[in-house]
């Protein structure tokens, strides 16, 4: 058995999963001041991003189109429709506020998702294959201004698709603490004794303790740091005060009936319980939406189970406050084709679909650009967002400076946004 295997089991002993905070365990560390360099000011403090995975149809969801297979529903902004599966967030829609050109070059699931997690295309991100997912970045421009020791500063709840929780060569304190069930987002620092006394877990802890510091007296390498820093890092959060935000079951019966039963229901309840915690980026993945058949019954039961916590979510952000300090996005890798299948079903579209954004600087109630009259194309070049845009415009209004660079693990530097990629200056 080799040291890194060992350490693998001793962790799991203690109840500690070694790979919680990291698809990539050995990832360089990054100095200090390359994160101020990147850091703008910012009165935002989170940032809650739903991914609708697959390819939401636009035209069924958020605009509106004789071709919708969805009946329309007023809006609380004025002289604006959404459709039925979002019927109740519609009514929190003055919240926030849509943008209903964003557009790409990518069909593709994984280039798609590739381009919405980074802001790079694939043909983009040849010789840097370790591009962290922008909530990482994030998280790593905001992770020195976390109240406690240590937290998570990346959160992904649900889905685990594309660049989800990769931290890429930001390296272990950035990666994603990923909630499999929401029930449970703390399951892993419950101790598993098994079959052994605490107090012979304890002792084999310390053994690991020596060991460590052996080795680290004769290797000191950034990599025997990590393992070290991962150990303090899983003790400190498991031993946090602050650990009892992942518990919604301490939410009064009422609010939790408001969120819903579901798990998008309770996942949109634990982000407002992280936002208020300050947590940078949170992260939630809902699947289903590559409708190529049965399109409308997929929407209907997806939504059922999501709308009644989204619009809990947004009304709750906007009546403490959080939504000053806390943005809102939820977007999809691409949209839908206008045209229903013979299956009942729409294929990609990536050449328009719509954003809900909102929250910090961005003002309330909005309405960005528009589409043709099937919902094919932007209307208006002027107005159409693409990902890359949409990407930097989140990091500025995040606290990040989308124009900055960070060295990666090739002693490279890196640019968080392409040249291409501009911010969208009115909807601040």
């Amino acid at each position: 058995m080799d040291r890194k295997e060992f350490f693998k089991k001793s962790m799991i002993s203690l109840g500690i999963s070694p790979f919680l905070f990291s698809s990539n365990p050995f990832g360089s560390l990054r100095a200090a001041e390359e994160e101020e360099s990147i850091v703008l000011p910012s009165k935002v403090k989170s940032v809650i991003f739903i991914e609708m995975m697959g390819g939401m149809s636009h035209v069924d969801t958020l605009d509106p189109k004789p071709n919708s297979v969805f009946a329309k529903v007023n809006s609380s902004i004025s002289g604006l429709s959404l459709l039925e599966p979002f019927s109740l967030t519609a009514k929190q829609l003055h919240t926030i506020g849509i943008v209903k050109s964003t557009w790409s070059e990518e069909g593709d699931h994984g280039f798609a998702q590739m381009l919405l997690g980074t802001g790079y295309r694939m043909t983009e991100a040849m010789g840097f294959p370790d591009i962290p997912h922008f909530g990482a970045v994030i998280a790593y421009a905001k992770k020195s201004k976390i109240k406690s020791s240590y937290f998570p500063s990346y959160v992904t709840i649900g889905g685990r698709g594309g660049k989800n929780g990769n931290s890429g060569f930001l390296g272990i304190d950035y990666s994603g603490y990923h909630v499999g069930n929401v029930d449970e987002p703390i399951q892993h620092f419950n101790p598993s004794y098994g079959k052994f006394s605490e107090d012979r877990i304890l002792r084999r802890k310390d053994l690991v303790s020596f060991l460590n510091a052996e080795f680290s007296k004769t290797y000191p390498t950034n990599e025997s740091k990590h393992w070290k820093n991962m150990l303090v890092a899983a003790e400190e959060f498991r031993s946090s005060k602050n650990i009892d935000s992942f518990r919604i079951s301490l939410e009064d019966e009422k609010t939790r009936a408001r969120y819903g039963t579901t798990w998008q229901g309770k996942a949109m309840l634990l982000a407002k319980r992280l936002a208020t915690q300050e947590v940078p980026f949170i992260h939630i993945s809902i699947g289903g939406f590559d409708t190529h058949t049965g399109n409308k019954a997929q929407i209907t039961k997806i939504m059922k189970e999501t709308d009644m916590g989204i619009a809990a979510l947004l009304e709750d952000l906007n009546n403490t406050g959080l939504i000053k300090q806390t943005l809102f996005v939820l977007t999809s890798e691409f949209g839908r084709t206008p045209d229903v299948g013979s299956r009942d079903g729409r294929d990609h579209h990536p050449k328009v679909w719509s954003t809900l954004l909102g929250g910090g600087p961005f003002a309330k109630g909005y309405v960005l650009g528009e589409t043709d009259e099937t919902g094919s194309k932007p209307l208006k070049p002027t107005e159409a967002l693409h990902v890359r845009d949409l990407v930097a415009t989140i990091y500025k209004a995040a606290g990040v400076d989308p124009e900055a660079s960070l060295t990666n693990s090739f002693g490279r530097p890196f640019l968080l946004t392409t040249k291409k990629a501009k911010v969208y200056e009115d909807l601040f």
